[in-house]
């Protein structure tokens, strides 16, 4: 037995397992114990018990409604506070449940604290996905259906709750370095795709002279429009660019041709003395989109050496003319190596491969697709990802291929592309796996039914991106985690034909952590709704919590199947003791998230 907790800046995520199975065990109470005050609060739950009902959407305690599966996301903790968790299981019918009197089956978690990390290196999450129950009964429109409308004038309205909601601490990740410009003094250069919220672009023109910015082009609508150009930029994007020049602000217009686009998102701090020092990077365009309706991240990094290979970088994009040319492939094809002890980086640019078009049969892998294959090649336990549409070659291939020749690998990942999902599925049922959710594609509720609303899968109809990470994350309970981020969408395509960054992190514990929890909340949340919509009808859906102790069992069969194949804490990590859970101060989370 026992209960582990993780952490990232945005929420934490509970995990635990039993030997056996609880006899009448309905579920588990989690509670969540302020180490600063000693308070217990008893985690919300919104969804009962078959055949009740929650028409208001209110929440109730986990001691009422309780947690039927063996792990949990809590979106209710405060930024900056330090927890620990009781999971205790509840026994009784619905209605007349009590704690089970057998404290040994108390489980207590260690601590963590909501934070984006210490040292060097710090990583931001948004909140971006909006098929939520939560997020669908904020933006309700007629007939209990949400509304897209709603949804886009909330997200692009500074200050409303629900764009602070989603976009969570990803707006303070991007303005940090603007933010020290301010304070510091110093220069900022910038690479973006995309720009058009409006605190981003105030925040960037108020730097005036000391911004340096490469503007590059986006399709009519956006998220990474492959065939993107200037005329077809829809007026938001011209209208940002507009007031970059009209402000008198160092812009470069980096306009690609078709089957290209500049798709960097990175800032480089240059301080007073000229010298390069901070970078942020991650998966994050600088749009309301960007930052409330799709999933992404950004990464902030300390590190002169770092800092300067990409101000570089920067420096001949500029000096580019807009080609790509053979001069600048050729500086893009090795890494960067940068050693922030004990972490270690290899850094990417692209275009790095020689040809500007990925052949359509036998292309050459690039370096940096090869250097992340033949780490995936190297994972020990785990494989665990977030992307946007790869294309083929990408990580999505890759993946199977490890698959098939090690079913025991611990996978899991989502996509939004939903055919590159289907067919990785479709290849492991063809070789006689049952698993159709290793990978995921980012799904909806389409239809009210029991207590669920109908969801929005994207922001509008002329959307793409859902989910917008581009994260791979091996190992990342091991000694030798690697993070795998930045702006490359993780196939061979980026790196033959856009501008991108990739950073390959190794060894950094805290920062895989903080990674996979994101994966991991990303993934589960996808995962139900994407089963859901392969059921033959919604009568096979999944209605509420079931009333027996039979919930248990599919659980503990998995586990007798492959233990390395549950969701449940990997071998590689010591199994902690369990700890008698405190007794709570119970008070009750007042907000739901």
């Amino acid at each position: 037995m026992y209960a582990q907790a993780y952490a990232n800046n945005d929420l934490a995520f509970i995990r635990w397992s039993y030997d056996q199975k609880i006899p009448q065990c309905l579920g588990f109470c989690l509670e969540r114990i302020d180490k600063a005050t000693g308070v217990a609060t008893i985690l919300p739950a919104w969804v009962g018990f078959e055949n009740q009902k929650n028409e208001q959407w209110k929440a109730r305690d986990t001691s009422i409604w309780p947690v039927q599966k063996f792990n949990w996301r809590d979106f209710t903790a405060t930024r900056g506070k330090t927890y620990s968790y009781n999971v205790i299981p509840m026994v009784g019918t619905p209605g007349n449940l009590k704690q089970i009197t057998d404290k040994s089956l108390h489980l207590h978690t260690n601590e963590v604290t909501l934070s984006p990390g210490s040292g060097n290196i710090k990583a931001y999450f948004n909140r971006g996905i909006i098929s939520t129950q939560s997020v669908s009964h904020a933006i309700e429109g007629p007939n209990h259906t949400p509304s897209s409308p709603k949804l886009m004038t909330s997200i692009q309205t500074p200050g409303n709750e629900l764009r602070e909601r989603l976009m969570g601490q990803i707006k303070d990740a991007l303005m940090e370095i603007i933010q020290e410009v301010k304070t510091k003094g110093g220069e900022c250069y910038a690479a973006l795709y995309e720009l058009n919220d409006p605190e981003l672009i105030d925040g960037l023109l108020s730097l005036g002279k000391k911004l340096h910015i490469i503007l590059s082009n986006a399709g009519a609508n956006g998220d990474d429009d492959p065939n993107a150009n200037e005329d077809k930029l829809p007026e938001d994007q011209r209208s940002s660019r507009r007031r970059l020049h009209d402000a008198g602000i160092d812009i470069t217009d980096r306009i690609l041709g078709n089957g290209h686009i500049g798709h960097n998102k990175f800032l480089v701090y240059v301080n007073s003395q000229g010298k390069a020092e901070r970078v942020l990077s991650g998966s994050t365009n600088w749009t309301y989109t960007g930052m409330c309706a799709q999933t992404n991240n950004a990464i902030l990094i300390t590190s002169p050496e770092l800092a300067k290979s990409y101000l570089d970088y920067w420096k001949a994009l500029k000096a580019d003319d807009a080609e790509q040319g053979a001069d600048f492939r050729t500086n893009n094809d090795e890494a960067h190596p940068v050693n922030i002890a004990p972490t270690k980086i290899d850094l990417w640019f692209s275009p790095n491969t020689t040809k500007k078009t990925k052949p359509a049969s036998n292309p050459a892998a690039p370096g940096d697709m090869a250097e992340v294959f033949e780490l995936m090649e190297k994972a020990q336990k785990s494989i665990q990802f977030l992307a946007f549409q790869p294309g083929s070659p990408s990580i999505l291939t890759k993946a199977l291929e490890i698959q098939q020749a090690n079913p025991k690998l611990y996978i899991r990942g989502a996509a939004t592309d939903a055919k590159a999902v289907s067919d990785y599925n479709t290849s492991l049922l063809a070789n006689e796996s049952n698993k159709i959710d290793t990978v995921v594609a980012a799904s909806n509720i389409k239809d009210q039914f029991a207590y669920w609303e109908q969801e929005l899968l994207k922001s509008s109809n002329f959307a793409h991106a859902i989910i917008h990470d581009k994260i791979v994350v091996i190992d990342a309970y091991g000694d030798n985690p690697v993070v795998i981020t930045g702006s490359h969408n993780l196939g061979y395509k980026a790196s033959y034909a856009n501008d991108e960054n990739l950073l390959i992190i190794k060894g950094n514990k805290e920062l895989a952590n903080a990674y996979v929890v994101h994966v991991m909340d990303v993934y589960d949340h996808y995962r139900w709704r994407y089963i859901l919509q392969s059921s033959p009808s919604l009568a096979d859906a999944y209605h509420g919590l079931k009333t027996t102790d039979a919930w248990q069992d599919w659980y503990f069969k998995q586990a007798a199947k492959s233990s390395s194949q549950t969701e449940s804490k990997p071998k590689s990590t010591p199994k902690p003791k369990a700890k008698p859970a405190p007794k709570p101060k119970a008070k009750k989370a007042a907000k739901a998230e």
